[in-house]
């Protein structure tokens, strides 16, 4: 039996829409410092941070793939920010026990912040969600589901996503480069409530396997997401989806040469690109 990951890709792709927000507020520091012909911009990561949660105050998560019916996956979910809101498809994970095939559902997660603070060397974005009930429920999608009682909710308490990230140049437009990613909280398998001695032993005796899974997952996500954010196709749409802001009316566009980091701030070397040039 494996229940590996699914409430973590959902907040996976909550994080990757904030991380596109910080970018768009990214794009505007530069682009309002625009002159003609090539120049430099220093911003430290307290003023990013400062305009990044701006942009991402009245964001919000909402995560929830549990069935209307038998073959619903995730249209529940989504993140609400700058006055749109953005499906999170998450799909439901499921795994056979003894001939009938169940299911771990995401349940009803919300976030309740969106924090953008500075940290050595990069801006932090942490989403902090609420912790009321189990954040992953079993169900049963065919066979005899004699087990579905028996199978473990999942818990996660005090639950938050932190990822660090620094701007950087990619094929002439801005793009983030995710320097940390970690799950905080804690996640424990919790035996549902039933009177059936049976189901209940056969839980129970389980138990420490699953928190021995479930202690697992935590790093070996992060280090997926790290990777999956990082990679070149997701760097490209990112740096396209940022082209608009990068360009003004008939004026020109921005073409960003170099982007450099240290541990206090982001140097930027651009050029603004007219039609003569």
């Amino acid at each position: 039996m494996s229940f590996r990951g699914s409430v973590f890709r959902g907040v996976a792709s909550a994080a990757a829409a904030a991380l596109g927000s910080a970018l768009v507020a990214f794009a505007c520091i530069v682009g309002a410092a625009a002159p003609a012909g090539a120049a430099e911009l220093r911003v430290s990561y307290a003023e990013l941070a400062g305009v990044v949660q701006t942009v991402i105050a009245s964001a919000s998560i909402h995560l929830d793939n549990k069935p209307g019916g038998v073959l619903s996956f995730g249209s529940g979910s989504y993140v609400a920010i700058g006055g749109q809101q953005i499906a999170v498809p998450i799909p439901v994970k499921s795994f056979q026990v003894l001939g009938s095939t169940y299911a771990y559902y995401v349940s009803d997660i919300n976030s309740q912040s969106i924090r953008a603070t500075p940290v050595t060397g990069a801006v932090r974005l942490t989403v902090g969600f609420e912790s009321d009930g189990p954040e992953m429920i079993t169900g049963c999608i065919q066979g005899s589901c004699t087990f579905e009682d028996a199978l473990p909710n999942v818990e996660w308490s005090s639950p938050s996503l932190s990822i660090d990230v620094v701007p950087v140049a990619f094929n002439g437009n801005l793009a983030l480069k995710v320097t940390s990613v970690q799950f905080g909280g804690t996640l424990k398998a919790v035996c549902q409530d039933t009177s059936d001695f049976f189901l209940s032993g056969a839980c129970e005796a389980g138990l420490s396997w699953a928190n021995k899974t479930i202690a697992k997952l935590k790093p070996e996500l992060a280090a997926q997401l790290k990777e999956k954010m990082n990679a070149p196709e997701l760097q490209q749409a990112i740096a396209d989806g940022l082209k608009k802001y990068l360009t003004f009316g008939g004026a020109g566009s921005l073409a960003i040469n170099k982007v450099s980091a240290n541990d206090s701030g982001v140097t930027v070397a651009f050029v603004l690109m007219t039609a003569g040039n």
